[in-house]
């Protein structure tokens, strides 16, 4: 008597529900009627096939549509074989991935027309800036990649950005930083002082810790890094490295012990926001400080070449093509 199944086998993946029928009595052979992650995707295809076999019917699997995976599913899948970039820019792709999937995440990949891009990027403009927004269609960029579409319709050249608007960079002056410093809470002024006078990234001196301090060579490694020229030695001006040493007893300086304790981007985002308002002065970020090294360090007569070192840049012309045009006061 023809009969169907459902065998359970455990796998390293997880546990995996196995199909199996008959077209006759016990001596005929088994057959395979497929594997699924789940009892339930299990038992509809044992009932389906069931029912053939009551109708007299031989089952025909390739009658059964391919279940495909979203662009969600692949999504996913993309961002968790990422295993060569750090989790905070894996948490940026999940940002990302959590745009576009409102939107595109219930198609398959193979369906996503250049129209589909276009309609997207459209409705974002509306929220992102084009800087912002550029970013976003680069991830989705790679995720058609790794579905393997060819054409990639997000990289077709009839999918249109809105145009940036360029904008010059003002740091802030020498006063201005001063009056920063000043109104900012005694315990976050060193940092401040210290990306001022670094041209480090905020998050890398959020994640600064004990271990990557110099003192005597006066140098701070940064071990974390998108590029191999981000994860370099940073000099630290000799007053600056000694009110940080002076910030913690050696025998306090464990290993694994931010340098500066507590501080995180949104709390120097914050101080910096607040200072200046208590200031009177426009608002300034903290990578603003970052334009105002680089641009004192050019107008010195730095070569590009120790800058982009000093700043991790990847790309050293990128250096002159953000920074040559600020201009910054004579006293700095």
């Amino acid at each position: 008597m023809a009969s169907a199944s459902i065998t359970r086998r455990e796998t390293k993946a997880g546990p995996r529900f196995h199909v199996r029928y008959r077209l006759g009595g016990r001596y005929t052979p088994v057959q395979h009627g497929g594997s699924f992650p789940t009892l339930r995707e299990a038992r509809i295809r044992r009932d389906w096939i069931g029912g053939e076999l009551a109708a007299g019917r031989v089952p025909d699997l390739s009658l059964i549509p391919e279940k495909r995976e979203t662009l969600a599913q692949v999504a996913e899948r993309w961002r968790a074989s990422r295993v060569d970039i750090t989790d905070t820019t894996s948490d940026v792709y999940r940002r990302h991935i959590a745009r576009i999937t409102p939107t595109l995440g219930h198609l398959e990949p193979s369906r996503i027309t250049v129209a589909h891009v276009q309609e997207w990027t459209a409705a974002q403009s509306a929220e992102l800036k084009p800087g912002s927004l550029r970013n976003y269609l680069g991830t989705l960029k790679q995720i058609l990649d790794h579905a393997g579409l060819n054409p990639n319709p997000a990289r077709s050249r009839q999918v249109k950005l809105p145009r940036a608007e360029t904008t010059i960079v003002e740091p802030p002056t020498g006063e201005q930083v001063a009056a920063i410093i000043g109104h900012s809470p005694k315990r976050w002024r060193l940092a401040l002082r210290t990306l001022e006078q670094t041209g480090m990234r905020i998050g890398e001196a959020v994640e600064l810790e004990w271990r990557d301090v110099d003192v005597r060579g006066s140098r701070f490694r940064i071990r974390r890094g998108k590029t191999a020229t981000a994860r370099r030695w940073v000099a630290v001006p000799p007053w600056v490295m000694d009110e940080i040493a002076g910030s913690c007893p050696p025998d306090d300086r464990t290993p694994k012990r931010q340098v500066f304790m507590g501080l995180t981007r949104h709390v120097a985002q914050g101080a910096m926001e607040r200072a200046c308002r208590a200031a009177g002065i426009a608002t300034y970020s903290p990578h603003d400080l970052r334009h105002r090294y680089a641009s004192i360090k050019l107008a010195e007569g730095v070569p590009v070449t120790d800058l982009a070192a000093q700043l991790g840049h990847s790309k050293k012309s990128l250096t002159l093509d953000v920074y040559t045009h600020v201009l910054i006061d004579e006293g700095r």
